[in-house]
């Protein structure tokens, strides 16, 4: 759904099947008289509705439904296995993460050669993505089957991009030069950096088990517009800002590649029965090639690493460097919360798109994902992919994940895909991805009210900084580190001699960054509906995080030495706690306008239950009128 879509008059309601009936001929159209409630909640009925959230949880997850499992092998006429659209899909999905393992890989050579990294790590991957890919395949089928319904698209599956370069830079890196150090020896440092990434990998997986339980529970009592702030921040950074730089950097190639797409998605062109997304990818290989953008020589590189490639299975390695994975915590914790996050945005934005995915089970089928691909040699944690609204525009049903997980079968176990992006002209593959980018941003802004649209951007900018970290900040000490002794301290002789802007202070607005966006969000629509108890309760939250590094701190621990602001940030959002704590107090006393009662989510059930009350307010104010000025 894109802003396009809807107007802003007539918003589209994506709900339940279950509570279409009430909305289309039940007792939810009677018209009644409206009746004010009070909006203010006290903390005793909020934690009374939080156990009973829980308890409801707890019963849903003892509760077993075999016959909706397999409801999920039973042919469907209305859920085709294959359809046009799942072309597309399959490109866009495959190329995006076929690009992601690429740069890994990339990142990967700074401490690993060829033989390692295609022969002990890229293998595993395979596993993993084909498990996630089918799984969500089948959780789309038990969806399509349940609701009677042949519009269900299965949630794209693939690598935790953020995840891995944390990973390579914030444990892998460290781990092999603080061995070098001692030892002096490449191969068993190269060993020990790996076998520490795999069980910082296996505990992100257990990570993500646990919170499983908890993340229904987030997703319901979470602000939409601040769940979805950081998978939009996500989309309008990562996906469209990151994504446009090599489009700006080679506009011969790229630029026509670029308007097929942007024609073919948003303004509705059709280039006969060829799927968008190929001739955009044909197109940008031609230019590519007659521009000199893609090399022969980079073909030939390519094929001399193709060869078979034999699975590993390091359980007893990595179990034994478990212990050793307690200083990268501060990136461990983090990316497995990351990751779940990212899958409760994913499994929100699904949802916008009419497809309601269990978050329990999304959260799951990752988890287990990045056991599995811990367990064969992979370091990379596995999750959904953001824009399940871009690829359902696009038409993709299930077939496109299928062949995702099947195409990186040989790619993974022969090394095909360096070859593969050898011969593809990259850039040609941007656009896409920028549209799905793009389209993330715009979904979120249709269900967002206008008055909440500064909270929305406000709640970008954490990923921004985020972005400027790991992408200019780091991409510059990489190429410090190319020309000086790799025991030179870059953060010591360059980081902290900036003083063009406060790189302290991107360092924290960047720490814990899709947290961060939700915290920042949600805080500032309370604020904007004057809801004060409720910014003070998520206030209260943020200290807590913050006081474990979990945001605005640049490291994960108990944050209380001098020189560590994470009890800076602790004792600020407490203080902020209790100013709104006095706002309530006024409010109560009616010395404070009282809360905004339009609902936060234009596409819910409430908004619509407003918006009817609110015209037909309006109405009989009218005929009011009328009838006052008929007597005159």
């Amino acid at each position: 759904m894109t802003s396009s879509d809807i107007t802003a008059s007539t918003p589209i309601i994506m709900v339940p099947t279950e509570h279409l009936s009430s909305l289309n001929g039940g007792s939810a159209v009677t018209v009644k008289p409206i009746t004010r409630t009070n909006n203010h909640v006290s903390c005793g009925e909020m934690m009374e509705s939080t156990i009973n959230a829980i308890t409801q949880e707890a019963k849903a997850l003892f509760t077993f439904h075999p016959q909706e499992w397999i409801s999920a092998f039973r042919p469907n006429p209305k859920f085709p296995l294959f359809v046009v659209g799942d072309i597309d899909g399959f490109v866009a999905l495959f190329m995006n993460n076929l690009a992601t393992l690429l740069a890994v890989i990339l990142g990967l050579k700074i401490v690993f050669d060829d033989a390692f990294i295609y022969g002990k790590i890229v293998p595993g991957v395979s596993l993993s993505m084909l498990w996630g890919n089918l799984y969500y395949v089948y959780m789309a089928r038990k969806l399509a089957y349940r609701e009677n319904r042949g519009d269900v698209c299965t949630m794209p599956y693939g690598i935790n991009t953020p995840g891995a370069f944390a990973f390579i830079f914030s444990i892998i890196l460290p781990t092999y030069s603080s061995c070098m150090k001692s030892r002096d020896d490449p191969h068993s440092c190269q060993n020990l950096a790996w076998h520490v990434a795999l069980a910082s990998n296996f505990m992100t997986g257990i990570i993500l088990l646990v919170l499983c339980f908890v993340g229904e529970f987030i997703r319901r009592n979470t602000p939409s517009v601040a769940l979805l702030s950081s998978i939009s921040g996500i989309g309008f950074t990562y996906l469209a800002l990151n994504e446009y730089l090599p489009v700006a950097a080679s506009p011969i190639v790229s630029f026509i590649p670029f308007a097929i797409v942007m024609l073919g998605y948003f303004a509705g062109v059709k280039f006969g029965p060829v799927p968008v997304a190929f001739v955009a990818l044909v197109v940008g290989t031609i230019l590519g090639w007659a521009t000199s953008l893609n090399h022969g020589s980079d073909v030939k590189a390519a094929a001399a690493v193709i060869k078979p490639y034999p699975l590993v299975f390091p359980i007893q390695e990595m179990f034994a460097h478990i212990s050793e994975i307690t200083p990268y915590l501060s990136t461990t914790i983090p990316t497995a919360i990351s990751i779940a996050i990212g899958t409760i945005q994913c499994v929100e934005s699904a949802k916008r798109a009419g497809d309601f995915y269990p978050t329990r089970e999304s959260m799951f089928a990752d988890g287990i994902g990045t056991l599995i691909a811990s367990f064969f040699g992979s370091i990379l944690g596995m999750t959904t992919f953001i824009g399940h609204p871009a690829f359902k525009k696009m038409g993709a049903k299930q077939a496109y994940s299928i062949a995702n997980g099947i195409a990186f079968l040989p790619l993974c176990f022969f090394g095909i895909n360096a070859l593969l992006l050898s011969i593809i002209a990259i850039v040609s593959v941007n656009p896409i991805i920028i549209f799905i980018g793009l389209v993330i941003c715009a979904d979120t802004l249709v269900i967002t009210p206008q008055r909440h649209y500064p909270a929305f951007l406000l709640g970008l900018m954490p990923i921004v900084a985020d972005w400027a970290k790991g992408t200019i900040v780091s991409g510059v000490s990489g190429a410090y580190r190319q020309f000086v002794e790799n025991t030179t301290d870059f953060d010591r002789n360059i980081t902290a001699h900036i003083d063009a802007f406060s790189y302290r202070g991107l360092l924290n607005f960047s720490g814990g960054s899709l947290l961060q966006c939700i915290f920042i969000t949600a805080i500032f629509m309370y604020m904007i509906d004057r809801k004060f108890i409720r910014a003070a309760i998520w206030s209260a939250l943020a200290s807590m995080f913050a006081f474990f590094g979990l945001i605005n701190a640049p490291s994960v621990g108990i944050l209380i030495k001098k020189d560590d602001d994470g009890w800076k940030f602790t004792v600020a959002y407490m203080m902020l706690a209790v100013f709104f704590a006095c706002f309530e107090f006024a409010q109560r006393r009616r010395w404070v306008k009282q809360p905004e009662t339009e609902p936060d989510d234009l596409s819910s059930i409430e908004w619509a239950e407003w918006n009817r009350q609110r015209l037909l307010e309006d109405n009989n104010i009218n005929e009011e009128n009328n009838i006052n000025e008929q007597t005159v």
